[in-house]
């Protein structure tokens, strides 16, 4: 392979960038159809899709923080540390600030339209076994049970609720009985890893909550924020009349708090008191609001830009030089990446098993999930510095791409939902699996886009607004063909080219030629006839 210096524009890796964010459009696409966690259900789910978005999900954004490390290094050799907090300012700040507070309150809006008229539709739809016990309909839940037409312990494709869940939160203690002797799993999580016991305990369902533990509900389990049943009856009065509006429960609140004392006596806790807590909303509000939506990214790599200043800093004082460094180019590279993945990797996944890792759109993310990407970004930069003019990282990529995709991802697949006893061996997995897909794509990318190609610049530019914007378009294009006839592959194929293209017109002549391109991508002079 023909070797160049270091300083030369890595075409390669810009198209991969590119790839990586338009591939976050497909994921988000492809999410209505999964049957998994999202605002707008598609009437055709397939499982397909389950397996394509963890596939993506796994490695997707860890690779773009490890491209992101590397474009931050070069910069910072070219140009100084000045210029390059200056630069990221400019392309990763604003642009954060500014999409949050005008696209990520539309993506709200219309995911809130989204989620109230599919729970319209649902209510008005036909029969389910989920409605039955929100209703609390015990012949027709007992209808569905007893001639095999639906799984007791299935969650609900929109909200991600268990029949039982359902039962304990509307308050049909005779449809609990029901579904307790037609085999139904009494500590069976919903989709954010709550229990039934949680939702009698959350609005003060007393005999619900004393024949739950009758039945063997675990008082200790805890969701995916690691509140236990007890916890929930703590739930401070703005969040239980959210939840009671959004499902249509009338509670009065003083037979609410009396009947959640009796619960939290039956849990075995101490009567509440009733403390002034005047910054716990604010720590909530740090930690847990989802202020930046899709484009918690960026707010990442504010705090990635900040910690390589100051290493930067410190590599200037100790005179650290770039020059070729086996230890990361060289396959035993995974000798040392695999286990400082690990560490931060296993604090992931406990609670709602997802292959891949998380993501916080939080002002404070949590410290392991800001330690994992780090790891790949601080790789990134340290790569740049290894002078691979070769292309050694990632030349092996037509036999590690097959066998993370075909042999490492299905294991590890496997691993992830097969229970809490093998978390340790799916988390090993997928951070193999990680490594081994970044290092592959880097080469697959290196081996074919190693020039420059006109519309792959162009893409590569048009990659960033589209990231940025599409959400808001992809749910409303969502909503729209909810309803249509048509399987899921062809609705699928459909959205993403239909939001794509739109999104590509949309840069072409609201934003490249713009402030808002010159922000993103630097100022674009539009061609004219005779300019060169």
């Amino acid at each position: 392979m023909e070797t160049r210096p270091a300083s030369d524009r890595r075409h390669d890796l810009d198209a991969l960038r590119a790839f990586a964010m338009l591939l976050g459009i497909v994921l988000h696409v492809a999410l209505s159809f999964s049957g998994g966690p999202w605002m707008v259900q598609d009437e055709r789910t397939s499982g397909v899709f389950h397996v394509l978005i963890s596939a993506v999900h796994g490695f997707r954004m860890p690779l773009f923080f490890v491209l992101s490390g590397f474009f931050t290094a070069m910069l910072w050799r070219r140009y100084g540390l000045r210029a390059l907090v200056k630069h990221r300012f400019k392309r990763v700040f604003l642009p954060l600030v500014l999409g949050t507070i005008t696209l990520v309150p539309l993506m709200h809006v219309i995911g809130g339209f989204a989620a109230a008229s599919g729970m319209k539709k649902a209510s008005q739809g036909r029969m389910t076994i989920w409605k039955a016990c929100t209703i609390g309909d015990h012949k027709e839940a007992a209808g569905f049970i007893d001639a095999g037409n639906a799984d007791v312990n299935a969650a609900d494709p929109t909200l991600g609720i268990t029949p039982l869940s359902y039962a304990a939160l509307f308050g049909h203690e005779n449809v609990v009985e029901l579904l307790l002797d037609r085999g139904a799993k009494v500590n069976h999580p919903n989709r954010d890893g709550g229990t039934a016991l949680h939702s009698a305990a959350f609005l003060g369902r007393v005999k619900i909550v004393s024949l739950l533990l009758t039945a063997g509900a675990d008082a200790s389990a805890k969701n995916e924020r690691g509140e236990t049943p007890l916890d929930a009856t703590e739930a401070d009065e703005s969040i239980t009349r959210f939840i009671t509006q959004a499902l249509k429960i009338t509670v009065e609140e003083e037979t609410l708090a009396k009947n959640r004392e009796e619960v939290r006596a039956l849990l075995g806790g101490e009567p509440s008191e009733v403390k002034k807590r005047p910054l716990l909303g604010v720590w909530l509000f740090l930690t847990r609001f989802p202020l930046f939506s899709h484009l918690w990214f960026l707010w990442f790599l504010c705090w990635m830009v900040a910690g390589f200043a100051i290493c930067a800093w410190i590599a200037k004082r100790v005179g650290w030089r770039p020059k070729p460094r086996r230890w990361v180019t060289s396959w035993w590279r995974y000798l040392w990446l695999v286990p400082v993945t690990f560490v931060p990797a296993w604090f992931m996944g406990r609670s709602v098993p997802v292959f891949g890792p998380e993501t916080s759109s939080s002002l404070l993310p949590p410290l392991p999930l800001l330690i994992y990407y780090a790891v790949f970004f601080g790789f990134g930069a340290v790569y740049f510095d290894s002078e691979d003019q070769k292309g050694s990282l990632g030349r092996r990529w037509p036999v590690t791409l097959p066998l993370a995709l075909l042999l490492v991802y299905p294991i590890g697949f496997a691993a992830t939902h097969g229970g809490s006893k093998l978390h340790s061996i799916a988390v090993l997995l997928q951070v193999i699996y990680v490594w081994m897909m970044s290092a592959a794509m880097m080469g697959l990318f290196r081996r074919f886009v190693a020039q420059e190609r006109g519309w792959i610049r162009y893409l590569s530019d048009a990659s960033y607004w589209m990231y940025l914007a599409h959400l808001p378009l992809v749910l409303a294009a969502q909503v729209w063909v909810r309803d249509w006839a048509l399987p899921s592959g062809v609705k699928f194929c459909f959205l993403c080219g239909g939001v794509f293209a739109v999104l590509l017109v949309s840069y072409e002549y609201l934003v490249r030629y713009t402030w808002i391109g010159a922000l993103l991508n630097g100022r674009k002079v539009r061609r004219t006839e005779g300019s060169a």
